[in-house]
């Protein structure tokens, strides 16, 4: 059978463009001479929709636009994802609809409903109770929403289509790749794996859709993080060359993940011109280079915010990444406002030493400037926070904590290091005096990282350890770690769950990130 595999960038709750997507796919596909064109779950909604599953007249207007796309299957068969409300009970089910002939002439629910990570299923469906094969053209076609459901598959089945659409992490496509492809050895039959590309703020889908043979062989794949169509033919699957891949290089997947997702929080949003503020420093460059990437150097304003503790090559290296760049700068001294915030709160604070509540004002003055330009212009801010300092609450609220995007806020401070070299690859554009000094918040005279925090090759292998792999602190002093610092660590990170309650949301890379995936209580004793 020739099979049509679109990999399409679909937008949550844009039904009719999904829809326009869809039908524009299949027209193609028919010139194509394919028989049957698949689509991933929720491509009639795109993923994951969430509480607009609460709205009724969102459900419905699925299945209205759902029934248009059948219109459009005349010589040729779809298999298309969304929500499936049964009106005779009233329940709703994670659904994909077969149409041909121009109607939908049956489908598959989802019987294993997932609820880990980001995932909360069972808050909105009920779970389907069978799952038989669509029946077309002499072929037994299994639909399996994951590798949860290949329990379901019977030696008849002619080909598996997988259909759930997986989030990015770096390690996302090499364990989906390997469990399907288990599979269909297991079950010697061929297997198509389904995914979305594109990004909805925090969760961003990598595409990289795929075909294994019935000897689990990777014999055909789709783009990374790009839209792609392709078509196959299953008699052919077997004797088709295996794929030759080179391992992806999990700097680069980071890299293109992140481009990916500042594009789409800006293109789905209405949005296009960006501000942030550059210190000098390495996370704030990082995040320009990537938004310049994303956005354009025309659509990125750099501002550059000096007070009495900023240091000279700070400036200079800020203004040299703008040049660097091509993005506009602009210097701001906080100074003044500086000095007038500490003179009205003297009468408070009179008698009392420098401490933190000074170092965090130079922060806050500095996001109110952000801010109101913001505001002023209608540039988007892009938070420049690492997952190193969100962790261990290394970041100041309504300060350098504001903004509508982390970028890096599920990246380690070793890996922007990584990153910003990677930036580099083609020439320099993050200087390389950011690169090599000594990583500091400037808010006091000599400041470095490491006065307060263990070096960040430590921290960031404690960290991982414990957001990650939910290792425990006994765990992770048996690794060799120092106790003390790990005790430090986890009681920093466990500390400052109520700053990251109030961050923006993260863009997703890694298996665990500070979001709706990790849900800890507020006031919880850890």
């Amino acid at each position: 059978m020739k099979i049509a595999i679109p990999q399409i960038n679909y937008h949550i709750g844009d039904i009719s463009k999904n829809r326009d997507l869809i039908i524009a796919a299949i027209k193609k596909a028919k010139t194509m001479k394919a028989e049957l064109v698949l689509f991933p779950e929720h491509a009639i909604c795109g993923a994951y929709p969430q509480d607009l599953l609460e709205k009724e007249h969102f459900v419905n207007e699925c299945r209205v636009n759902i029934e248009k796309i059948a219109e459009q299957c005349h010589n040729i068969a779809a298999l298309v994802g969304g929500p499936n409300l049964d009106l005779e009970d009233g329940i709703l089910m994670n659904a994909m609809f077969f149409m041909y002939d121009g109607e939908v002439r049956g489908g598959v629910n989802k019987t294993i409903l997932s609820d880990y990570d980001v995932f909360d299923e069972s808050r909105y469906f009920i779970p389907g109770e069978s799952n038989t094969p669509l029946h077309y053209k002499n072929q037994n076609i299994r639909v399996i929403f994951d590798e949860y459901e290949s329990n379901m598959i019977e030696k008849t089945d002619s080909f598996i289509v997988h259909v759930g659409s997986t989030p990015f992490t770096t390690e996302s496509f090499a364990y989906r790749k390997e469990s399907l492809s288990y599979i269909a050895h297991k079950q010697k039959c061929p297997l198509i794996s389904l995914n979305h590309v594109g990004a909805n703020a925090s969760l961003i889908f990598d595409g990289n859709s795929f075909v294994v043979n019935s000897k689990g062989i990777s014999t055909y794949k789709l783009a990374a993080f790009k839209e792609d169509f392709m078509i196959i033919d299953t008699e052919r699957l077997l004797n088709a060359p295996a794929l030759k891949e080179k391992g992806p290089d999990r700097i680069a997947l980071i890299h293109d993940a992140l481009i990916l997702g500042i594009k789409d929080f800006f293109h789905k949003n209405g949005f296009s011109k960006a501000v942030l503020g550059l210190s000098g420093g390495i996370d704030s460059a990082l995040v320009a280079a990537l938004a310049t990437e994303a956005l354009g150097k025309e659509n990125v304003l750099g501002i550059l915010m000096p007070s009495r503790f900023s240091t000279d090559h700070s400036v200079t290296d800020a203004v040299d990444l703008a040049r660097n760049l091509g993005i506009s700068h602009e210097t701001l001294p906080i100074k003044e406002i500086y000095d007038s915030f500490i003179t009205t709160l003297k009468p408070v604070f009179k008698d009392t030493p420098f401490n933190v509540a000074e170092e965090n004002l130079q922060a806050r003055i500095r996001g109110s400037l952000v801010m109101a330009i913001s505001n002023k212009f209608g540039n988007i801010l892009l938070n420049t926070s690492n997952k190193s300092e969100a962790a261990v609450g290394y970041g100041t609220l309504y300060g350098d904590l504001c903004g509508s995007l982390s970028v890096l806020g599920d990246v380690y401070k070793t890996d922007v290091y990584k990153l910003s070299r990677y930036m580099n690859r083609n020439g320099e554009l993050i200087p390389e005096n950011t690169l090599t000094k000594a990583p500091s918040a400037e808010l006091r005279p000599g400041q470095k990282d490491q006065d307060s925090l263990p070096d960040y090759d430590t921290l960031d292998a404690i960290l991982k350890l414990y957001l990650e792999e939910n290792s425990s602190k006994q765990e992770i002093i048996a690794k060799g770690f120092a106790p003390e610092v790990v005790e430090k660590t986890l009681t920093l990170v466990n500390r400052n769950e109520y700053k990251r309650a109030q961050c923006p949301p993260i863009l997703k890379v890694s298996k665990k990130a500070f979001g709706s995936g990790r849900r800890v209580p507020l006031v919880a004793k850890l």
